[in-house]
């Protein structure tokens, strides 16, 4: 289905957006259609689609690698130390603070403190494995972003003329250049080509780090390489695109309904469907309903039912 549905989706991606191209300007692009078409629209619903692909299939490896259906691909902390980078170069610019120029480098800040707060994350459960990455992470989370609310409520108190940030935390993929296309694209190949070739691994690690540990594999290493790659890569798309909630949550229990649960058949169908539901939720997001709407909050009302069916049945059956 998701096979079938992504060239539809991607054509409905070109034709709507802030300006309306006509399906002939597709065919015989020319004029100021064309500029649009070559230049804003193709790579921003290209780049949309490598990150819904990036996002879906890193969710899936997470959620396989922690033994948790409800772990998405900012598990490290990477989210918020990715915003809480993108705030504070905003914040140093507004106050005119030193090194305000870093303001101007805003996504290379961002990129750095996603890192950095990945490298925390690990340093906290370098020794814990599974429960060490996940509790390191909700901590991490909670510290970037309990500084961000501060940071944002004395900025609004001081300049209530200043546009909030809320569009760019909450998710959106505005003009994207080819060069950002060819690093996702990059990213998005990695990902896709070790997740296949480590299936039968990753499959082994989601059941019991003794199977792991058979196979002459290290599992608290083998989770932090992929920690670690993936958070370079989530870090990447925070960078450009804000923060994208839920993608990877959903797309993993979708598949899961309607095919096999394993690593072999969840990362390849994740990559395709994870690139078509970004993409249809980005042409909502840019005005299909009449405004301008962020991104997690429309997946986020796409993961809220999955989300609730996941808890309803672990309770159900820890019951059992």
């Amino acid at each position: 289905m998701s096979i079938i549905g992504l060239p539809l989706v991607f054509f409905l991606a070109l034709l709507f957006g802030e300006v309306f191209i006509p399906p002939r300007y597709l065919i015989h692009p020319e004029g100021a259609y064309a500029y649009i078409l070559f230049n804003i629209r193709l790579p921003t619903v290209i780049a949309s689609a490598l990150i819904g692909a990036i996002l879906a299939t890193s969710g899936a490896i997470m959620q396989l690698l922690l033994r948790n259906p409800l772990m998405d691909p900012y598990i490290s902390g990477t989210a918020s130390g990715g915003a809480f980078g993108a705030v504070l170069a905003y914040y140093l610019l507004a106050f005119n603070l030193p090194f305000s120029w870093i303001a101007y480098i805003s996504p290379i800040i961002a990129f750095v403190f996603s890192l950095v707060s990945t490298l925390i994350t690990l340093l906290i459960g370098r020794k814990s494995g599974v429960y060490g990455i996940m509790i390191g992470g909700v901590i991490v989370s909670y510290v970037f972003s309990s500084i961000i609310s501060i940071m944002l409520t004395y900025l609004e108190e001081r300049f209530p003329q200043v546009p909030p940030l809320t569009f760019w935390l909450l998710g959106e993929i505005e003009v994207v250049g080819w060069f950002d296309v060819v690093v996702l694209a990059i990213l998005a190949t990695v990902i896709g080509t070790l997740g296949i070739y480590d299936a039968r691994m990753i499959d082994l690690a989601s059941i019991s780090d003794d199977l792991t540990v058979s196979k002459n594999v290290d599992p608290n290493k083998f989770r932090m390489l992929w920690v670690v790659l993936i958070s370079v890569a989530t870090g990447f798309i925070v960078s450009m695109a804000g923060i994208i909630g839920f993608l990877g949550i959903i797309v993993p229990h979708i598949i899961r309904r309607v095919n096999s649960g394993s690593a072999s058949k969840l990362i390849p169908y994740s990559l395709i469907m994870g690139g078509t539901v970004m993409m249809a939720s980005q042409i909502v997001s840019d005005g299909a309903l009449g405004l301008k709407i962020p991104l997690t909050a429309i997946t986020s009302i796409l993961a809220s039912p999955i989300m609730i069916y996941v808890l309803v049945k672990g309770i159900a059956n820890t019951g059992n």
